[in-house]
């Protein structure tokens, strides 16, 4: 990491007056966030004088210092509107995909429910488990004198229980 060098160039000159700076263009470009221009082949020798001069090999812009402020503030909003996009982009399909799995959990627990839930039983030996209870509250302190009533409501839920059984077996 670190151990290659870097392959842009940078040239920023002094201009004659005091407070301007000339940068070359690929380096306004760059700022902007515009793609770069191929390099031109080293290979291919070039018959302009030396980059750096007047009408050299690299265009040159002159930016006084608050044109750069403002040209680098102009860049910052347009990646901020590119970022904001971007994050408007993905809330709506996280919207999207929040709705669809809301859609699909509700059909699913509707299938569910369907299955499982519709079915609806009446309460088995309703009559006999009063009995008990009139004869717990009869008898707090004596609940051995309740246990005929007991013994027929646990037969009674005994004979219900084998019953759905077997229409369960035969279906």
């Amino acid at each position: 990491m670190g151990g290659s060098q870097s392959t842009r160039k940078v040239t920023i000159e002094q201009g004659d007056m005091d407070g301007v700076v000339k940068v070359s263009a690929s380096v306004v470009k760059r700022m902007r966030g515009e793609p770069e221009d191929e390099p031109a082949p080293a290979a291919t020798p070039s018959s302009e004088p030396e980059a750096g001069r007047p009408n050299g090999g690299i265009p040159r812009e002159t930016l006084l210092p608050h044109e750069q402020k403002a040209l680098l503030q102009e860049a910052l909003q347009e990646r901020d509107r590119y970022w904001q996009d971007k994050l408007h982009t993905v809330q709506e399909k996280n919207a999207e995909l929040n709705q669809l799995t809301a859609e699909q959990f509700h059909k699913a627990a509707e299938e569910v429910e369907a299955k499982f839930i519709k079915q609806h039983y009446k309460p088995v030996c309703q009559d006999l488990q009063e009995a008990v209870m009139t004869c717990y509250m009869e008898n707090p302190t004596q609940t051995l004198n309740c246990s005929q009533q007991t013994k027929a409501f646990t037969n009674c839920v005994e004979q219900a229980r084998l019953g759905m059984l077997q229409l369960k077996g035969s279906s």
